[in-house]
């Protein structure tokens, strides 16, 4: 793109006196920007020469555009990536612009000489706004621009050193350490890993990041096959619920979480225990489960196949009858095992008869053999119902 301006002969000779002293007076901008603009003094990583350059280069093309000359928007382009690259705020570029349109009109207006310059100088003011105006947004846009793949670069960047922590590659402590410094997370507290299912392309923990940073706890997310992993520095142990509660009440599909530890070395083994606990919450649910915090179904998610050959040993001729009479008798079985052995609250919860339990009782006795009221066939039915309910999802949670 160009831009050509108009330019009287007087006004264009005024502009030419400005461009045949353009180094002095990029370096007398960039003092001012300097000074005018705190984000500029501060930058460690621009510096007072790559600034001088950027201020020259943009100040050629403007003047000469103000002389009638095409120009390309080269310059405002470059400066707007250069000021993403060095984290000078997008406010300060564009003010650093308005800045640039001040000093070249007061610059000409110095040169004006007589009245008769003065009065051809206001029609240029315009052109000289206009241009600013064109070349502060070429700038802005690929302010935005650079920013944005920055952005896509940092959390690929990011993604690689959880990753890392994750498959158990950091080495030494001090690699793992040095990861968990480079993503913030690196605190006092305990850690916590998390394994989220993902299902349909549905956000499984909706907001979490912005959740867990409200209460203190800094995480960091990686979309894995089928799953999103987190690993969650909190600031003390006694956050280790709160977060749990957290993850709990945003929870659209089935969350593990493992046991708290101390270093981030020990990342890799805590996703494998994140891993079993969602294997510990039945199909179809949502919900968070903490790894060991049920014994009996972490021992069947940790073997599922000898907890199948179980859960057929003990519930074989049951599991052969039509689905709707198994729901029911295995439905009104685990009611049972969460009321405390209660059949008057099974009942309760049921909303049936207490008899109607206790004749679904004695018919799943007869069908396994084993009765409820025994310890070691009351043991061996809650196993196969955990296996039942984790493998397929066919009761109530």
């Amino acid at each position: 793109m160009t831009t050509e301006l108009r330019a009287d002969e007087r006004i264009a000779m005024l502009v030419g006196r400005l461009l045949g002293e353009v180094d002095s007076l990029a370096e007398e901008l960039t003092t001012e920007i300097m000074s005018g603009e705190h984000s500029y003094a501060e930058s460690t990583l621009l510096g007072h020469d790559r600034l001088r350059t950027a201020v020259r280069d943009n100040l050629l093309t403007l003047l000469t555009a103000l002389q009638g000359r095409p120009t390309t928007l080269d310059a405002p382009r470059a400066a707007g990536r250069l000021k993403a690259e060095q984290g000078i705020p997008l406010a300060a570029l564009l003010h650093a612009y308005r800045m640039a349109g001040r000093f070249i009109w007061d610059r000409l207006h110095a040169l004006s000489a007589d009245a008769e310059n003065a009065a051809q100088l206001l029609l240029i003011a315009s052109d000289i706004w206009g241009a600013i105006d064109e070349y502060s947004s070429a700038a802005a846009e690929a302010y935005r621009t650079t920013v944005e793949v920055q952005a896509r670069r940092d959390t690929a960047a990011r993604s690689v050193m959880l990753a890392t922590l994750l498959d158990g590659r950091a080495g030494t402590s001090a690699g793992a350490w040095e990861i968990a410094r480079v993503l913030k997370l690196d605190r006092q507290g305990p850690f916590l890993v998390v394994s989220a299912e993902t299902q349909d392309g549905m956000e499984p923990l909706p907001s979490v990041e912005a959740r867990l940073r409200a209460i203190g706890i800094g995480s960091e997310w990686i979309p894995q096959i089928g799953v999103l992993v987190g690993l969650l520095a909190l600031p003390n142990e006694q956050t280790i619920t709160t977060a749990v509660d957290q993850l709990t009440d945003v929870a659209l599909s089935r969350v593990g979480v493992s046991r708290p530890f101390t270093s981030p070395v020990n990342a890799s083994a805590a996703w494998r225990e994140a891993q079993l606990a969602v294997q510990c919450l039945p199909l179809g649910t949502n919900g968070t489960h903490v790894y060991g915090s049920s014994p009996i179904a972490l021992l069947a998610a940790a073997s599922p196949d000898t907890a199948a050959e179980v859960a057929q040993a003990v519930l074989g001729p049951l599991r052969a009858l039509p689905e709707a009479e198994q729901i029911t008798l295995l439905e009104t079985l685990h009611t049972w095992f969460a009321s405390g052995g209660s059949t008057t609250r099974a009942a309760e919860r049921l909303h049936c008869h207490r008899n109607t339990v206790l004749y679904r009782l004695n018919r799943i006795a007869e069908l396994t053999g084993r009765r409820t009221t025994e310890a070691e066939s009351s043991a061996e039915l809650y196993i196969a119902l955990q296996t039942v309910r984790l493998g397929s999802g066919a009761t109530t949670a």
